[in-house]
């Protein structure tokens, strides 16, 4: 009957687009990557510590003296791989900053295909 047509007045939904959705498996498998973290309960989201170290790797600010202490001390990663993300989703300000988070993400392949598998 009205097979294929959409409602008046909606977009039809858009399909992720491949490289975007290789982006984020790429950044999820990062992140749950067992090696370098430190124990379960041993951090507490308490600790005003933990707590800028949290909002410096989400946002990439206020972490100039703290981000040695963030990824060694509590295993965060870097910021850089968050705000590359972010751009993923919402677009690139240059074709130069584009390939500076290809790059990244690259390193962080390669990082993840040498990486230690229990």
């Amino acid at each position: 009957m009205t097979r294929g047509l959409s409602k008046v007045g909606t977009q039809p939904s858009r399909a992720p687009r491949p490289a975007m959705s290789g982006v984020l498996s790429l950044l999820l498998l990062m992140c749950a990557l067992p090696q370098g973290r430190a124990e379960p309960g041993v951090h507490s989201f308490d600790d005003p510590m933990f707590q800028r170290c949290i909002d410096w790797m989400l946002d990439g600010t206020k972490g100039a003296l703290i981000g040695n202490i963030c990824v060694d001390q509590y295993d965060l990663p870097p910021p850089s791989l968050f705000l590359c993300a972010r751009k993923v989703m919402t677009g690139f300000p240059s074709p130069a900053d584009q390939e500076g988070c290809a790059l990244l993400f690259e390193e962080q392949a390669r990082k993840v295909r040498a990486g230690y598998v229990k």
